[in-house]
């Protein structure tokens, strides 16, 4: 599976995370550079000039963020609904769907270092699957993770559809995600279940378009049913029984760090690495 786009979004500092992690992509993962990339960029915080500068590539896409008069509401003392937080997770929702050509993208966090594998998409990740609709590709291929927070994500996720008839059409017959995953133990900051996370990892084009038409028709333009990408996108993956491959990226040369000295640390280290595909 080599049909995809790369899609980045940036505020100020994202960029400058993704100004010490873009060379080891492009040195580890040329397929990445040489692919077509889509950036969204923070419009009140980033100039095109400075995306266009990093990333040099005839294949970019630029896109200005958010759409116009759109504002995110939040909490700026609560990591998990600070408005700026909210803003551009809701970018990697709307503007997959909008910008995106190809089957997958492919979403890299930036601070997300690349290391040397060869052939480090497994052609086997994208085989059909058994589903309710027939044998079809997964909607998403992506690293593997074992909880959500806040653990209540779920429970308003499953009040979204309940709240809302004109989703009736989409998620008939289906069941509530709390059903299948139970609920949280009062007071739980965290809920473990078999979900993933999207630090790096592939999702279907078809997959975003129908969450950036949901999350449109009861939000508004921009907006999310909760303040979370790769929450939001399992949820209706899950719901509607589509394919959904958990996959380990740091056995495929991927490495994804916290604290901005452990960034440039392993970048650094990977400069020196062999250069690979």
């Amino acid at each position: 599976m080599r049909d995809f786009t790369t899609v980045f979004g940036v505020d100020r500092r994202h960029l400058e995370q993704l100004s010490v992690t873009w060379p080891t992509i492009v040195r580890h993962k040329r397929d990445i550079a040489e692919s077509p990339i889509v950036v969204f960029y923070d419009k009140a915080d980033v100039k095109r000039k400075h995306v266009v500068d990093l990333i040099r590539s005839d294949k970019l896409v630029t896109v200005p963020w958010p759409p116009p008069g759109v504002t995110y509401e939040g909490d700026p003392d609560d990591k998990w609904t600070h408005p700026q937080r909210y803003k551009m997770l809701a970018g990697f929702v709307h503007v997959p769907a909008l910008y995106v050509k190809t089957q997958y993208w492919l979403k890299i966090d930036t601070d997300v270092v690349a290391h040397p594998c060869c052939n480090w998409i497994r052609d086997d990740w994208f085989n059909n699957e058994q589903t309710r609709y027939g044998k079809i590709k997964p909607a998403i291929v992506c690293h593997r993770w074992t909880f959500t927070k806040p653990a209540d994500q779920f429970l308003k996720l499953d009040k979204w559809v309940s709240d809302h008839r004109l989703l009736d059409a989409i998620f008939c017959d289906t069941r509530p995600i709390s059903e299948v995953i139970g609920v949280p133990e009062e007071g739980a900051e965290r809920i473990g279940h078999k979900r993933i996370i999207s630090w790096c990892g592939f999702f279907s084009t078809d997959l975003s378009y129908l969450c950036h038409q949901l999350a449109t028709m009861t939000h508004g333009d921009g907006k999310l049913p909760v303040p979370s990408q790769d929450g939001y996108m399992w949820y209706v993956a899950a719901r509607l029984g589509l394919a959904i491959r958990r996959v380990n990226m740091k056995n495929r040369g991927w490495s994804q760090w916290l604290r901005e000295s452990a960034i440039r640390k392993d970048a650094a280290d990977s400069l020196r690495e062999p250069g690979n595909l």
